[in-house]
């Protein structure tokens, strides 16, 4: 463990207003899920190993919100190493980011939504990996939120090419 110098929910997510767009830094691009679905990870392995694929960290950080909890742990970037972290009491909470030194990638995860982010190339290749189990940064989010129009969440959410959608694996 180690202090943060950065709170990494504000380096990477805007919870501000009506918090669009939803990520601090431009031009990132991802999807959101619901974290009900999910053990007490609250993510489906498949994506988290699709970004650990796709970003080849060599650790990844978590750092959960607790009154008392300023600290960012470190992790090995395998399921493994997450789910058995998520597992002790002492490490559980009901919101986390996960990161990586890159500044590249976060998810934010808190008691209603996990929001998925990361700059455009690396978005696509976490599209890339995500096609393997056949779906997509976008394909997740409608499936957690079908009766969410993405059309205006696009430029926020969404790869967006020569004014084409870009979703899927791309």
């Amino acid at each position: 463990m180690h202090a943060i110098e950065v709170d990494p929910r504000r380096r990477f997510f805007n919870e501000e207003g009506d918090s669009l767009p939803p990520f601090v830094i431009s031009g990132w691009r991802g999807g959101v899920l619901n974290p009900d679905r999910f053990d007490h990870t609250k993510i489906p392995r498949y994506l988290f190993e699709s970004i650990v694929r796709a970003a080849q960290p060599g650790e990844v950080l978590l750092r959960r919100y607790t009154p008392d909890s300023d600290v960012s742990a470190r992790l090995d970037p395998s399921w493994g190493s997450f789910r058995d972290h998520r597992f002790v009491r002492e490490n559980w909470s009901l919101e986390y980011v996960l990161y990586d030194a890159s500044g590249r990638w976060a998810v934010l995860l808190d008691p209603d939504v996990v929001v998925v982010g990361a700059d455009a190339d690396l978005a696509r290749a976490i599209d890339s990996q995500l096609g393997d189990h056949g779906t997509s940064l976008e394909e997740l989010t409608h499936q957690f939120f079908p009766e969410l129009d993405a059309a205006p969440y696009n430029r926020y959410f969404f790869a967006v090419v020569g004014g084409q959608h870009n979703g899927g694996a791309s």
